[in-house]
């Protein structure tokens, strides 16, 4: 099981940081302002994405929001697979 947890908390780790850096880049790219020390803040680049919507359209600010989950995903399977090795 716990395997399981560090393979899903590795896979969604690295599918946070990556999303988050191709949506900064693409919004740099569109002219859009970002903040870098706020990029990669969970829900910041989506915030972005919302705020600036028709420049940036609805795909971008799903896959922002995608970051997001997966940021929530590695942290949830993060903290349970602490607790299964303290056992």
């Amino acid at each position: 099981m716990i395997d399981l947890l560090l393979i899903i908390f590795a896979l969604s780790v690295l599918y946070a940081v990556l999303g988050n850096a191709i949506v900064r880049v693409i919004l740099r790219r569109r002219g859009v302002p970002v903040r870098w020390l706020w990029a990669g803040t969970p829900g910041y680049l989506y915030r972005v994405c919302a705020q600036a919507t028709p420049t940036v359209g609805n795909h971008l600010r799903g896959f922002a929001y995608s970051t997001d989950v997966a940021w929530l995903i590695a942290m949830i399977s993060g903290v349970c697979a602490f607790g299964f090795q303290q056992r």
